[in-house]
């Protein structure tokens, strides 16, 4: 499958970028909203003025964010794993009295 880039304008914290995209355009657009957000959120709760710093923290911000999400993922993934060993066992154990019977 090809990847087809479009163009969008958003809008950052007040300055607006052009941005070429492989995603869907509304995706894009609410992506660039949830960045300007975490910046306008640094920039009311800090002294910090500067728009290259303040899209370093909001960067690292997110990052600590998804890393948090990356780790219950995979919390959820190793509980499913342990979820579905059971069931199988189970299914084992229930095709076994079934035979027997």
């Amino acid at each position: 499958m090809v990847s087809k880039s479009e163009s969008v304008r958003v809008t950052i914290c007040g300055d607006e970028y052009s941005i070429k995209t492989d995603v869907d355009i509304e995706t894009t657009k609410k992506v660039a909203d949830m960045v300007s957000q975490k910046m306008m959120e640094i920039k009311k709760g800090s002294s910090i003025r500067d728009n290259a710093k303040i899209a370093v923290l909001s960067a690292l911000n997110i990052a600590g964010e998804l890393d948090g999400y990356k780790g219950k993922c995979e919390e959820v993934q190793k509980n499913f794993s342990k979820l579905k060993e059971k069931a199988d066992n189970l299914l084992k154990k229930i095709d076994l009295v079934l035979r027997e019977s």
